[in-house]
């Protein structure tokens, strides 16, 4: 009885199984929605190398900026479900599906979450002259601060702007956020004095904490970085278990594209992070080697734009 169901089964799972092994069919398209030379632009390019290796296929990488990236997700949402076309998506976007009003698709609904490229911690640093030296010693001084405390970001609604409100109200200390148009100038001004501090993404900050120009206080990932091994986890340094606003990297394709295919790029994915050679230039980089695949990422995506909803009401802030 058992075989004679799987085997009427079966044709049901013929169309998804023979999508994934003809694909591709043609170049495959990986949009970028920020401009090249960053985290997302570095970790597509390396799932189009792994993908093309793979398959034979061929991978472009497509970079579509514009609206803190919501330009390059939106021409994704209404790209055909065909498994030729994939978004890189930044842990940002689960950000902007509260911080838009009017953004032209949702996140939940118009995407199928795929796979896990990497997590990309923050990093709490200020400038060395700076009389503190670990996380606790910053939130004193902070909450002593008449004023409070200056503090930069890559812009207003951004990962690092929220994720340094979300510290500071939770130890109820004051800051003055001031947004840049990126975390270079953010971090540049931190290294010129001219802010206090910055819970920034690790990667743009990494060559300045190795040189000592930056004096790192404590990372948002749970566990230390393995590159980064004397800069303590800010849950563990502060007592806070649940605190972990770690950014990320991802996949993820049209709503509706078939389900094998998207397994498959995710299992590529996977496979390729856990060569050493790989995963040792993701470190490098400041991020962290994931492969989370569809059945975790799915919840997991779920999960952050309920958070980030609730931080994006809270501290009131908005991109129209």
């Amino acid at each position: 009885m058992i075989a004679r169901r799987a085997f009427l089964a079966a044709p049901a799972l013929l169309p998804g199984l023979a999508a994934a092994q003809s694909w591709p069919n043609g170049p495959v398209r990986l949009i970028v929605p920020f401009a090249p030379g960053g985290a997302a632009d570095t970790l597509g390019r390396f799932s189009a190398a792994a993908l093309g290796a793979a398959t034979g296929g061929s991978f472009l990488v497509e970079n579509r900026t514009g609206a803190g990236g919501n330009v390059g997700l939106e021409h994704v949402a209404r790209s055909a479900p065909d498994g030729q076309t994939f978004a890189v998506v930044a842990a940002a976007a689960t950000i902007n599906q509260t911080l838009h009003r009017n953004l032209p698709f949702d996140l939940l609904r118009d995407f199928a979450p795929t796979v896990v490229i990497a997590m990309v911690p923050n990093v709490l640093s200020v400038h060395p002259s700076t009389p503190v030296r670990s996380a606790k010693e910053f939130l004193d001084w902070a909450t002593a601060k008449p004023a409070g405390i200056s503090f930069g970001s890559a812009g207003i609604g951004t990962h690092p702007h929220l994720s340094m409100e979300l510290l500071l109200r939770r130890a109820g200390a004051r800051g003055t956020h001031v947004p840049f148009r990126g975390s270079a100038p953010a971090v540049t001004e931190l290294i010129a004095g001219r802010i206090d501090a910055v819970l920034e993404n690790l990667p743009p900050q990494s060559a300045f904490i190795r040189d000592g120009r930056l004096r790192a206080l404590g990372i948002s990932s749970r566990e230390p970085h393995p590159d980064f091994p004397d800069i303590p986890p800010l849950a563990r340094e502060l007592g806070w278990p649940d605190f972990e606003p770690t950014a990320w990297q991802a996949l993820m394709a049209p709503a509706g594209t078939p389900p094998a295919i998207v397994e498959r790029v995710a299992a590529i994915i996977a496979a390729a992070l856990r060569e050493e050679a790989n995963a040792a230039r993701i470190r490098a980089l400041g991020a962290i080697p994931s492969g989370m695949g569809p059945a975790e990422f799915r919840p997991f995506v779920a999960a952050e734009v309920s958070r980030w909803a609730e931080v994006v009401r809270v501290t009131g802030a908005t991109a129209g």
